[in-house]
Formats: C-alpha cells, sequence, structure tokens
C-alpha cells in the first residue's frame, strides 16, 4: 500500500506549545552537559583518541500522530573522533555525518532531505586482544542543509534532535555499527500535524 502525506492531517489534541517547548529546552541542556562532563572526564585520564571516516545506508520513516510513513533508502557519509579507555571500555564518539533521507511525497514522487547530523554516543564494551564489541547510546541534531522540494521547505522545521541506541565492533582499523534513532522534534510546522524523524542506519568506518 502506497503511503500518500495528505491523507494523515487529523485535528491532534492540542498541547501547551510553551510548556513542552521549555521542557525540551531544559532536557538538551542536560544531555549536553552530561557529554560535556563525560568528555572532560575522559580527558584527564589515559584515553586512546581516534579519528575515523565513515559511511553507510539509513533506512527513513515520519511517523505521524496516528501512522507510520513507508519505509525509505538513503545513505550517509561522514568524520568521527573516537575516545575510549581501553581497560574499563567506555568511550565517547562525536560524529559529523551528511545524511541523505528520502521522503515520499503526494503522486509517488520521492524529495530528498539532505542533513548535517551531530550524533554524540556514549559506547561501553569489553575490550579484547583484537576486537572491541560494544552497545552505544546517546543524543543526535541535525539541520536540514538542502531540501530540494519548495513544497517541503513551506511545511518542515530546519532543526532536528532526538536520540539513538546501537551496537558495534572494532576490529583492527574498522568499526561495523548500526543504531536506530527516534526523533523528538516534531518537524512539521503545519498547525496540528505531527511529524517525526526514525531511523535505522548502518555503516562501516575506519579508523587511523
Amino acid at each position: 500500500m502506497i503511503f500518500r502525506l495528505y491523507s494523515f492531517y487529523p485535528i491532534s489534541i492540542k498541547k501547551n506549545d510553551t510548556f513542552a517547548a521549555n521542557i525540551k529546552n531544559k532536557n538538551m541542556k542536560k544531555i549536553i552537559l552530561s557529554v560535556v562532563v563525560m568528555a572532560c572526564f575522559l580527558s584527564q585520564i589515559n584515553a586512546q583518541v581516534k579519528f575515523g571516516i565513515k559511511g553507510g545506508v539509513n533506512f527513513d520513516s515520519f511517523k505521524y500522530k496516528d501512522a507510520k510513513s513507508n519505509t525509505m533508502t538513503g545513505w550517509q557519509a561522514g568524520v568521527l573522533l573516537q575516545v575510549k579507555v581501553p581497560v574499563i571500555g567506555i568511550g565517547i564518539q562525536p560524529e559529523a555525518i551528511y545524511t541523505a533521507r528520502i521522503q515520499e511525497q503526494l503522486g509517488g514522487k520521492n524529495q530528498k532531505i539532505n542533513y548535517l547530523e551531530i550524533p554524540v554516543n556514549l559506547q561501553w564494551g569489553p575490550s579484547l586482544p583484537l576486537l572491541h564489541p560494544f552497545l552505544m547510546a546517546g543524543p543526535y541534531f541535525a539541520y536540514a542543509v538542502n531540501i530540494k522540494s519548495d513544497a517541503l521547505k513551506n511545511t518542515m522545521k530546519n532543526f532536528d534532535w532526538g536520540i539513538g541506541l546501537g551496537a558495534g565492533l572494532d576490529i583492527w582499523k574498522l568499526q561495523f555499527a548500526a543504531r536506530y534513532t527516534w526523533g523528538l522534534q516534531n518537524v512539521s510546522s503545519v498547525k496540528d500535524f505531527e511529524q517525526k524523524n526514525n531511523s535505522f542506519k548502518i555503516s562501516l568506518g575506519f579508523l587511523f
């Protein structure tokens, strides 16, 4: 069944926008502060620092109030900085990723939205002799740098943020990772309409 964007514009329950915005801002400040504290902690101990590049595919969908869009395939590419403590297996990995997301539009024509995405993931896993499996979790912040459709420019917000969970494996200089992200920002600028980004990402990185 082909999903049509215009089919899901129901009248939603109105919220206190000011209160919701204050809660979101407080949560974002707490997340950013936690990341800064962790980075400062790791910088004071014997941590390993590696720079890398990565690329992969993402399977994107949009969650609406009472429905979900079809999953579309996009791509991602960018750079990363990994800081970890070998003995206790804790690390942090901020990234700068250029992500191409695809959105299905009216008439079946797909539209591309390009984002600059900044995920900051805390990692934990045992440090084995030849490999390092790990779990990861953390926030992401994204900004739409290129919205090709004029219709989307008038109905979508540029800023997006959310949280992600995933797992990965460092072996030699390679990093395999899979992560699912949930958007917490309503990216629709249409009144009484909610649209959030969800994405499953698979990537391969090379650490220098």
